[in-house]
């Protein structure tokens, strides 16, 4: 019924509703609030006047429950036809030597972060002709999970569940496929130790084991909304070719440490569009942040 009334109004008014919804609810959950404003000034204090941080992290709130009207309008509005009038083009070169890997079954990771409206990314993956497999993890409410399944899997893409992944993505990586994920987690329990945004964390092996395992490229990239009007752009922020970690005496930690990178160019980018509210360096960093102003110095390394 959201969607029909969404579809009714207008995107511009649609968007200007749930933003009016997101910063009553951000004001009402102060927990969250202090954590989102603890992580942005951690990460990007020595980038940012003060004055920045709080009204960065709430605009990164409203960005995720736009997320919600992005899905809801997609249904409408994206189709074959139309994905290139909302910016869904992937640039070039990068759309060409995604589509040429294709045709010679050269296999590809394409990896992104909780940035912008993600939940898109697979739908104009496929219309531009780009045939992925998408990991995804469920939502547990089941009946906005079908929906947002359903949006993701329009233009044809397969979606993987994340408890398959492990089963499925060497499937699709040794048959020459390309594979898409988020790759920001922290990895509590294991992982490698590295940083992302200056603050330390461990993360996942697995997008470098995949790389190195099959001799697969690996994609940066996201994509990011550019203002109220359904509209958007897919942006590449590095593109690491199998050859160049070949002769690493570490390619896996190559591969993890590259794209990280990427990925903080992506953020940096535009910081208001990543969700700085989840436990992106681990539970125990983030409550010794909120917790503790003068730890927020140390680790922003002020």
């Amino acid at each position: 019924m959201l969607g029909v009334y969404f579809s009714c109004i207008g995107p511009a008014a649609a968007y200007r509703l749930t933003e009016w919804g997101a910063r009553l609810l951000y004001r009402l959950l102060p927990a969250f609030r202090e954590r989102s404003e603890a992580h942005c000034r951690a990460a990007l204090g020595s980038e940012l006047r003060p004055a920045d941080v709080a009204p960065i992290a709430e605009q990164a709130f409203v960005h995720r429950l736009w997320n919600l009207t992005d899905l809801l309008l997609a249904d409408r509005l994206l189709h074959r036809t139309t994905f290139r009038s909302y910016g869904g083009q992937v640039p070039e070169p990068q759309r060409s030597e995604m589509l040429a890997a294709q045709q010679r079954r050269q296999p590809a990771l394409l990896v992104s972060a909780y940035f912008g409206p993600f939940d898109l990314l697979p739908v104009f993956l496929g219309y531009n002709g780009i045939r992925a497999a998408v990991v995804y993890l469920p939502h547990a409410n089941s009946a906005f999970d079908a929906h947002r399944r359903r949006i993701r899997a329009l233009s044809g893409c397969e979606l993987v569940p994340f408890d398959r992944a492990p089963q499925r993505l060497p499937q699709i990586l040794a048959a020459g496929g390309t594979v898409a994920m988020i790759a920001d987690h922290h990895a509590e329990r294991r992982g490698t130790q590295t940083t992302f945004l200056g603050l330390p964390t461990q993360i996942a092996r697995s997008v470098g084991l995949l790389a190195w395992r099959f001799n697969a490229d690996v994609v940066v990239a996201g994509i990011r909304r550019m203002n109220e009007e359904f509209r958007f752009v897919i942006e590449v922020t590095d593109v690491i070719k199998h050859h160049e970690w070949a002769e690493s005496p570490d390619p896996v930690a190559f591969v993890v440490e590259r794209y990280l990178r990427g990925l903080e160019a992506l953020v940096r980018r535009d910081p208001t569009q990543y969700l700085w509210g989840y436990a992106r360096w681990g539970e125990s960093l983030a409550e010794s942040l909120t917790r503790q102003p003068e730890a927020q110095s140390t680790a922003a390394g002020h």
